[in-house]
């Protein structure tokens, strides 16, 4: 046993986090700034918005770029979504302050809306996937568009979540009671914000807020409830915790738990966006001195799933092992016994004759 406590108390000290499982570097032939990032679940290759005009690429494996759509020459591209259900990629504009969707094999433009009550700046875009609503973020303002993309598209609703700041990245959650979680970025702060009826609740306190990135694709759904979230140069993952309910400074705010440890990145370089592949998988688009690439990022298990996954089939042989060996020692034993039962019997004769 000695061995494997071993190499068990080695594992305890092992990082949990790291980057680079699965890197791509992106080679464009011109010189790009990039702002936003998104993977595409039906031609299997990843999707980046360009800050300096308003132009969309893709990405492949072997990092090669490919421009498949442009709008006019005066705007740029704040956030990507793509709605995997209508087959659609859903592209927020800035300076115009517009929305569009285009279909997602042929890069068609299905419906543009344009949206001037944000004020010619658009933060994040999300997608519904159950009806197909798009939520719309102002940078500006502290207001969120909920508009619908089909015919000549429509304003649905509006939600007013402050009027000091703009807001980010947004992204939808579905369930029992769905709601959308909102980034506000230069605060840190992410807002929780219920579709019925609008209200809107701290999920963070100041004690557990972070610097996050400026792109409109900071926070992406990872599985159920958990969402990962970009900070300047680090991750993290968070899941919603009614049980993790604060008051600090007479505010109450509404639980969300950090369920994995930050992971970060070189002192120089800069996450510029996330994204993750169906839920499973999630990729950070990383900014360096040398250009940019998109990087994998992984999670190990904890410590307790890794042992029930790695040292529990070798703990359950020791255990079938044993038990086999006992029932063996249990066996012999019996057979001694037996053995030994008639020889007593004789000698107990030869006593009783003597006597």
């Amino acid at each position: 046993m000695l061995p494997i406590f071993f190499f068990f108390v080695i594992f305890l000290q092992s990082p949990t986090t790291s980057f680079a499982v699965h890197n791509i570097t992106i080679s464009p032939s011109t010189p790009l700034r990039l702002s936003s990032l998104a993977w595409d679940p039906i031609r299997k290759h990843f999707i980046v918005g360009s800050s300096d005009g308003p132009t969309v690429y893709t990405i492949s494996d072997a990092g090669m770029v490919k421009r498949i759509l442009s709008n006019t020459s005066s705007e740029f591209v704040s956030s990507l979504a793509v709605d995997h259900v209508r087959h659609r990629l859903i592209v927020a504009f800035s300076n115009s302050s517009s929305v569009a969707a285009y279909d997602i094999k042929s890069y068609h433009k299905v419906c543009e809306l344009p949206l001037p009550q944000l004020n010619g700046s658009t933060g994040g875009v999300a997608v519904d996937m159950e009806n197909g609503e798009v939520l719309v973020t102002s940078s500006k303002s502290g207001i969120v568009l909920k508009v619908l993309l089909d015919g000549d598209g429509s304003i649905i609703s509006e939600y007013k979540i402050n009027d000091d700041h703009g807001l980010g990245s947004i992204v939808y959650v579905n369930g029992e009671s769905p709601y959308f979680l909102v980034i506000q970025n230069k605060t840190g702060k992410i807002f929780e914000v219920r579709s019925k009826d609008g209200i809107v609740n701290e999920i963070l306190s100041s004690r557990k807020s972070k610097m996050l990135a400026l792109s409109g694709n900071t926070i992406a759904l990872r599985s159920g409830q958990a969402v990962l979230v970009a900070g300047i140069r680090s991750l993290f993952s968070l899941e919603k915790d009614e049980h993790e309910d604060e008051v600090e400074d007479g505010r109450k705010y509404y639980g969300m738990t950090v369920m994995q440890p930050d992971i970060s990145i070189e002192n120089r370089d800069q996450l510029v966006a996330v994204a993750t592949q169906e839920g499973k998988k999630a990729y950070a688009l990383v900014k360096s001195p040398l250009g940019y690439r998109i990087e994998e990022v992984e999670w190990s298990a904890t410590w307790h799933t890794y042992l029930i996954a790695v040292f529990g089939p070798i703990f359950v042989a020791v255990l079938f092992a044993h038990i086999n060996e006992t029932r063996k020692q249990a066996a012999q034993l019996k057979d001694l016994g037996r053995e030994a039962e008639p020889q007593s019997v004789a000698l107990q004769g030869k006593n009783h004759q003597l006597m």
